[in-house]
């Protein structure tokens, strides 16, 4: 699901593009595709960093495969596609914004990575912060700085794209707060547990202990567990919910 919502995101963001007058290049619509539906299947060898070299061989098997009646791109595109794959994760690789020019459609890697950056957003943002950092191992109580530092570093890649977009931004600055103020409560309650209960501590370890029953939570069939939190965990999923099937 993750890699649909990332093509619908940087598909979104070629409408954007097209709507402000900018004549999207004909080759990027098919190198995206690609590109956002292999960019984190290397998740299924390695959890780590590293994973985006693992999501480029994997492509690289699948149009190898003599097996699979597809056609490869041609070269020039294809290696566009492989190289964005990557390092969709590296943002030392993404423009800076005095790069970044108004008039241009952005390249393949930055819309790839643009378009992962908004599925870090809202509540599938806490969720999916969560989700990769417990299974790299990091403790929750880490979650909060993590998290931190990684989705700032998201939000500004994003403005530094897409800065001329101002209404997609405040509107993606929203999600972007969502994700950052509920680490940011989550650090509080970590430090006040005992004196003062939260709902966000109880969420992360319903989502750690479902995580090591290999549960999926994001079925709206899930069993929520009972807790004196009911309200408010029901009502994070029902907004997890909205943005997931809306």
């Amino acid at each position: 699901m993750h890699h649909a919502r990332v093509w619908y995101g940087a598909r979104s963001l070629l409408l954007q593009l097209d709507r402000s007058g900018l004549p999207i290049p004909e080759p990027i619509p098919e190198q995206l595709i690609i590109a956002a539906f292999f960019h984190d299947t290397g998740l299924t060898r390695t959890s780590g960093e590293e994973h985006g070299r693992e999501s480029r061989l994997l492509c690289e098997e699948f149009f190898n495969d003599r097996t699979l009646s597809v056609n490869q791109p041609e070269k020039e595109s294809y290696n566009a596609i492989l190289h964005a794959i990557e390092h969709h994760d590296d943002k030392s690789l993404k423009p800076a914004a005095s790069d970044v020019r108004s008039s241009e459609v952005p390249d393949l890697l930055s819309l790839l990575s643009a378009g992962d950056d908004l599925d870090a957003f809202g509540n599938m943002g806490i969720y999916r912060y969560a989700e990769i950092y417990l299974l790299r191992g990091i403790k929750p109580e880490q979650l909060p700085l993590e998290v931190s530092k990684n989705v700032r570093n998201r939000f500004d890649n994003l403005t530094s794209i897409f800065r001329e977009q101002e209404e997609f931004i405040r509107t993606q600055e929203g999600r972007y707060r969502r994700v950052y103020d509920f680490y940011l409560r989550l650090s509080a309650a970590f430090a006040s547990r005992d004196e003062k209960p939260s709902w966000e501590p109880v969420l992360i370890d319903f989502i750690r202990d479902c995580l090591l029953q290999q549960v999926n939570l994001l079925k709206p069939d899930r069993v929520l567990p009972r807790t004196e939190f009911d309200n408010e965990i029901l009502e994070w999923f029902s907004d997890l919910d909205a943005e997931i099937w809306n």
